[in-house]
């Protein structure tokens, strides 16, 4: 048979054992039950910070509701009232003209700290107080109901520490949850900023940074090539490598030459980002402007998605490479007809959306099965180097050239008329022609390279890129059939590609 204590614990077991999601939520169900079963007029849970000498006042129940409350009070002043509450666990106060008791309460709750870069993870005692009030002084508090509201504190205490490492268990799985669908979403980009882009905005929406900045190294991890930032307005913004100033360039070598695997100035943390010996760039987290704290659980996963997005990075960068050679002439180092033909056809789309001109020049090298024939295919090869090199280097950064097979190169000039188009077939003419094979394999006779250039513009030589180009070839077949060594303009030769069709 239970006693009467016991049953009241048992009850009150039953009452508080389920599953609470914080603190609040298990005080809100445990003290409107001390309330009624001890017909309180009212009671008190504050959080006792011993280093400071402070209670913390958190929430006041009365009546039929409970309430947040936030109130520091300083008990510096009574140590004697402490020791006894520490030591007994329950007292009485003497400072009110109303019966009031205090009640320890004692659990613990997984914490973490950084020593060393190393985490360590450990349980934090932690301390909260009870106070019982009845405003009728004639109504005190028996010794059987001291007991018996000891016991119950201990109860709460018992499931205080059941709700902490809940708690902390829900959020590391809600962060893990979080972080994994980051990374789904990175792993779905196809283009590697817009993955970044998405990462970003993620993290700072989960953790409620003022802001986090992602910046990525050169090739050569040597400095910061481009940083991206997101705030708290959810905005992306990027920066070149002139925009980032030379201090946040010496950020580079300050987070990876540190001993710890992080480092963290105030409300800022740097995490690097490495794959094995590669350094990838680094992370920034901050919250200069709020002051927030950020706690270890933010850091550590964090810090263990920083090792999976650098990895991804690092993916994302080698495809993005192998993409790119493959639209590359391996031994011209220019754009391949596939490559070539996509941007061609945006460029048309452009050009009609929105009234604009562009040119097309296809070039040839003059005589250049003779060139094979009697110097052979390395002097062939090397002639191909030097003419791609020379167009590579005189070009705009917006135009476009291919090698379209052979020895027949083609440039794309967008926002480009005929009248242009002529001074830049001036420009490569005249640096070609100065290219001479080398004497070593022509016996020490000077030979000139030439070209042969053929150029039409959209609109007033052709309306559709099949045409353009077709357009532009009759004007190189002109070219060849009078001489070759020049340009022409399909519109100022189109009488002499009739004539030579009639042939």
């Amino acid at each position: 048979m239970f006693d009467k204590k016991s049953y009241t614990l048992y009850k009150f077991h039953k009452q508080l054992n389920q599953a609470f999601q914080n603190k609040r939520e298990l005080l809100e169900s445990a003290l409107p039950v001390l309330r009624n079963l001890f017909k309180l007029d009212r009671i008190y849970f504050f959080d006792w910070q011993q280093e400071r000498a402070i209670l913390s006042l958190r929430m006041m129940c009365k009546k039929e509701y409970c309430m947040d409350k936030q109130e520091d009070i300083s008990v510096i002043s009574e140590p004697a009232f402490l020791k006894q509450l520490l030591r007994e666990g329950i007292t009485e106060t003497t400072d009110l003209s109303y019966p009031a008791i205090y009640v320890l309460v004692k659990w613990q709750r997984p914490s973490m700290e950084l020593k060393g870069g190393e985490v360590r993870t450990y349980m934090q005692e932690k301390v909260g107080v009870l106070r019982l009030e009845r405003f009728k002084k004639t109504r005190g508090f028996t010794p059987q109901e001291r007991e018996l509201i000891k016991a119950l504190g201990q109860e709460i205490s018992h499931n205080l520490r059941n709700t902490e490492i809940d708690q902390a268990k829900n959020q590391r799985l809600n962060v893990s949850t979080a972080l994994n669908a980051l990374s789904t979403v990175f792993a779905s980009s196809l283009r590697l900023n817009d993955g970044l882009e998405l990462i970003l905005q993620g993290v700072q929406k989960y953790f409620r940074f003022d802001r986090v900045r992602l910046y990525l190294t050169d090739s050569y991890a040597r400095r910061i090539k481009e940083a991206l930032c997101v705030d708290i307005s959810g905005q992306v913004t990027h920066q070149t490598a002139d925009q980032i100033s030379p201090q946040e360039q010496g950020l580079l070598k300050e987070v990876f030459d540190s001993a710890v695997t992080y480092r963290s100035t105030r409300s800022v943390i740097y995490i690097p980002l490495k794959v094995q010996r590669s350094k990838v760039g680094f992370l920034a987290f901050d919250n200069v402007l709020s002051r927030r704290h950020i706690g270890y659980l933010d850091f550590i996963s964090l810090q263990q998605f920083a090792s999976q997005m650098a990895l991804s990075i690092d993916n994302a960068r080698l495809f993005e490479r192998v993409q790119e050679l493959s639209n590359y002439d391996e031994l011209t180092h220019l754009p391949v007809r596939r490559y070539f033909n996509e941007k061609f056809a945006e460029e048309i789309y452009r050009a009609k959306r929105f009234d604009l001109t562009l040119s097309l020049m296809i070039i040839d090298i003059d005589f250049f099965k003779q060139i094979n024939d009697s110097y052979g295919h390395q002097i062939g090869d090397w002639a191909l180097q030097e003419v791609s090199r020379i167009i590579r280097t005189s070009l705009r950064q917006t135009d476009v050239p291919c090698r379209f097979g052979g020895d027949e190169m083609v440039i794309m000039l967008p926002s480009t008329n005929s009248e242009e188009a002529k001074i830049i077939a001036r420009r490569l003419k005249e640096r070609i022609n100065a290219i001479t094979l080398p004497t070593k394999y022509t016996g020490g006779e000077e030979i000139h390279i030439s070209i042969s250039q053929g150029i039409a513009s959209f609109p007033s030589d052709a309306g559709s890129a099949e045409e353009l180009l077709e357009k532009a070839d009759q004007a190189l077949y002109v070219v060849k059939k009078n001489g070759r060594g020049v340009f022409a303009v399909y519109r100022e030769v189109a009488d002499q590609v009739q004539g030579y069709s009639k042939e």
